[in-house]
């Protein structure tokens, strides 16, 4: 019996232990409306999941944390209790069949926050760091650290697009794009006008949701801030305010055998 191990075509990615991703690729790519076969298969869970979720059985919040999918493991209803990091976290274990073991050993956590998150990506454990604006594709994750002792470590969510450019707006710049970039994620309030998790009345539900936040970029393609949305109110963090990295989870395989 062997473990399938992701790993990286660049030279500078490190390998997993193992069994941190025993079962990767087992399972067959899926497309979700919309996109592309070539879509990462996480992408397609996380798109599936926020595409048919009920309010109702959309919550935010801790302690314990789970995803649902409708006709998968005996649940009838798609449903979600989850902070950002557990939301991506509930997504890759059910996408490559990961334990909460799996899970462990590829972040040093059985929750990994956005500390986590960020560390692995900018290590390249598991996965390819995306270095330019350009290169991000549907299915990369994008981890934000925010400052010691804020309330939260940061946050983090699944691209569902590439980046786009768009139009600058406040808050300006200078030596700056600025790119409108669609995520999935679990949050309290959403990202702008066109979150789905806007209401009618200008609230938000809490819980996982699909919205645009914007990306600021050199002139080399280097990301060095953002947005929580494309809003002009919306407050600009400069990379070292507010660390922003994003990464691809890499995508080649090697076989190797389980240990005993």
């Amino acid at each position: 019996m062997n473990a399938i191990k992701r790993m990286s075509s660049r030279s500078v990615v490190h390998a997993l232990p193992a069994v941190a991703l025993a079962g990767l690729g087992l399972l067959a790519p899926r497309t979700a409306e919309g996109q592309s076969y070539e879509a990462p298969d996480h992408l397609y869970w996380a798109d599936t999941l926020v595409n048919h979720i009920e309010p109702e059985d959309n919550e935010y919040g801790g302690g314990t944390t789970y995803v649902n999918w409708a006709g998968v493991g005996g649940a009838t209803e798609y449903r979600s209790r989850s902070f950002c990091t557990s939301f991506v976290t509930h997504v890759l274990k059910q996408a490559y069949q990961l334990s909460t073991y799996d899970i462990s050993m590829w972040f040093g956590s059985t929750s990994p926050n956005a500390i986590r998150y960020r560390d692995a990506i900018a290590g390249e454990i598991g996965f390819e760091q995306v270095l330019t604006v350009g290169e991000i594709e549907a299915g990369d994750i994008v981890a934000i650290v925010y400052p010691e002792g804020s309330t939260a470590t940061g946050h983090v969510a699944i691209a569902a697009g590439a980046a786009a450019p768009r139009a600058a707006v406040y808050p300006y710049i200078t030596g700056t794009i600025q790119y409108e970039l669609a995520v999935l994620d679990s949050s309290t309030t959403g990202h702008g006008l066109t979150d789905t998790r806007r209401k009618a009345d200008g609230t938000w539900h809490p819980g996982v949701g699909r919205g645009v936040m914007r990306l600021y970029a050199n002139s080399y393609g280097a990301i060095v801030g953002h947005t929580w949305s494309v809003q002009s109110g919306s407050i600009y963090y400069s990379k070292r305010v507010r660390d922003i990295v994003i990464g691809r989870v890499a995508d080649s395989y090697v076989a190797l055998p389980v240990p005993h």
